[in-house]
């Protein structure tokens, strides 16, 4: 037993080694270059410069403006959806959940895109209006914003509430109705109260990632700044001189997004209806005109959020001059990605792969010291590996940068500080993936093992790992999907020869080369949407678990 225990020793000391380094030294260090004066002393002037100028102070009330309306329009589009997949008989249901994952898994830039292609001022509505003497409201700005977030993260919404629904046992609101509670009396009292929790943590799940979000306010904002694009303005613009005021931004980003992680944590905490699921509540078969109405409900809430991906693809398609595209067919804008930015896709492709591969590999032994060996040291490795959850890429670009520019450890300029940073950024994702399958396996499969004579290590790589294969290849290809869509850390981090294809698709679409970007932005979208698929495939109900 002694070799098991300096394994799982050896194994706690390496993840708390790369944490401090890769984690807590990078946020240290962006906090002191918040604190720090131009005398070297300790200052809080640029906390109060930063609070004091406008043009600063209110791109945090932007941030909370558009995350709260991106998360009220959530619930109203998705809340409804929610119900009639799990409690109303509809065709094609099965289909629906799997294309409902799908705009979570797209970035929320691609969908700004083509929210521009398509209402944007020379976008193909646009112009079809313009000919017969209507016009629209713009589409840049906090409603464009708005528009691209709720379509990107409802999902998130639906999918818990649909499971939370699924996961409700009959004979409570059978009790119910024994008691003489009318069907609407039920709904309120039971059923409400029963899926709160999912409903709420889906809200706020909405809101830290709208709040944290880059691409698509850089993207449609057009001027309309929030917190994570002054961050990135203030660091362009001043990375020659003092980037102090930068640091103070990404301070007060984290500072933001950890609140809000907080409330999510409290408010989600403080009711669970734990239940034994016998009989699931049947789905109810309304007369043909309504059944048809709500099939035609969904099937448009859902279809309206893959229009950004049908819209892109069909565009990559087109004849394109600069910002000028021309319906006739053509392969002309990939031929452009493919030969002159191979080595973007490239790129992309090994340090997605690179950096999964080894977040699978740490991830799922963190996973086992955690839910195996617990103690006071594996349950703070626990929480410090949970911090990343919280930090939007924007901060762990700067705070990379910040302290990783300079001796002793300079990575700037190099491949290894985006695999690094995407690496420690997507680790979470593959521990709770492998906590969640291992809370499944009985242990005393891996001590019948071990007490056969082999050795706990052996059992561990032989038996147990074995057993978390489905969760662990489940994890890793969401971690890789999350990767590759990566743009608010690299578009500070990447340099020169390694630049991804999402930093060739915000460059192309910042120089209006519409074509172009379609063609890179359909090539990423179809590198996601397979292993997704085959994830949800493979999966089944467990698909919504797992996003």
């Amino acid at each position: 037993m002694r070799n098991r225990g300096d394994i799982w020793t050896g194994v706690t000391g390496i993840a708390f080694a790369l944490l401090a380094v890769l984690l807590i030294i990078p946020l240290g260090r962006l906090l002191w270059a918040s604190l720090l004066g131009d005398d070297g002393g300790f200052t809080l002037k640029h906390y109060r410069d930063f609070l004091a100028y406008p043009y600063y102070s209110r791109t945090i009330g932007h941030s909370f403006l558009v995350s709260g309306l991106v998360t009220l329009a959530a619930l109203v589009v998705a809340v409804p959806v929610a119900f009639l997949l799990a409690r109303v008989d509809i065709p094609g249901k099965a289909v629906l959940k799997s294309l409902a994952i799908l705009p979570l898994v797209s970035p929320p830039f691609i969908g700004a895109y083509s929210w521009i292609l398509l209402f944007g001022r020379a976008g193909y509505v646009t112009t079809l209006l313009q000919k017969v003497g209507l016009t629209i409201p713009t589409v840049y700005g906090m409603h464009g914003i708005v528009l691209a977030l709720t379509l990107n993260l409802y999902p998130f919404v639906l999918l818990m509430l649909v499971g939370a629904l699924q996961a409700l046992d009959q004979s409570l609101e059978e009790a119910a109705q024994g008691l003489g509670s009318s069907p609407w009396r039920v709904f309120w009292t039971v059923t409400v109260p029963v899926t709160m929790p999912s409903v709420l943590g889906g809200a706020l799940l909405v809101f830290l990632t709208a709040f944290a979000d880059f691409g698509a306010p850089m993207i449609i904002g057009e001027g309309y700044q929030v917190l994570p694009t002054i961050v990135y303005s203030l660091f362009v613009n001043e990375m020659g001189g003092n980037p102090a005021m930068a640091s103070t931004g990404a301070t007060l980003l984290v500072l933001c997004t950890t609140a809000i992680l907080l409330v999510q944590y409290w408010a989600v905490g403080r009711k669970r209806y734990a239940m034994i699921q016998l009989r699931p509540v049947p789905p109810v078969r309304p007369r043909p005109l309504v059944r048809g109405l709500l099939t035609g409900y969904a099937y448009l809430v859902i279809g309206l959020s893959l229009v950004p991906a049908l819209v892109v693809a069909v565009t990559s398609f087109f004849e394109s001059r600069g910002p000028v595209l021309y319906p006739n067919f053509s392969l002309g804008n990939y031929r452009e990605v493919l030969f002159n930015v191979p080595r973007a896709i490239a790129n992309s492709f090994v340090l997605s792969s690179v950096s999964t591969l080894l977040d699978v590999l740490l991830g799922t032994l963190i996973a086992y010291l955690v839910v195996r060996r617990r103690s006071l040291t594996t349950a703070a490795l626990d929480s410090c590996v949970m911090i990343p959850y919280a930090i939007p890429g924007t901060v762990i670009g700067v705070a990379f940068i910040v302290a990783f520019n300079k001796p002793p450890i300079v990575l700037t300029g190099t491949f290894l500080i985006l695999l690094l940073a995407y690496f420690v950024r997507r680790l979470p994702y593959s521990v709770r993936a492998g906590s969640a399958i291992l809370h499944q396996i009985d242990p005393s499969v891996e001590e019948a093992s071990i007490s056969l004579g082999v050795s706990p290590l052996k059992s561990f790589a032989k038996v147990t790992a074995r057993l978390m294969l489905p969760g662990i290849v489940s994890g890793g290809i969401l971690t890789w999907v999350q990767t590759i869509t990566e743009i608010s850390a690299t578009i500070f981090l990447y340099f020169g020869a390694w630049s991804t294809i999402t930093v060739v698709i915000y460059r192309q679409v910042s120089s209006s080369n519409f074509g172009s970007a379609a063609a890179a932005s359909t090539i990423l979208l179809v590198a996601v949407f397979i292993p997704v698929l085959a994830v949800n495939w493979m999966m089944g109900e467990r698909a919504v678990t797992a996003v």
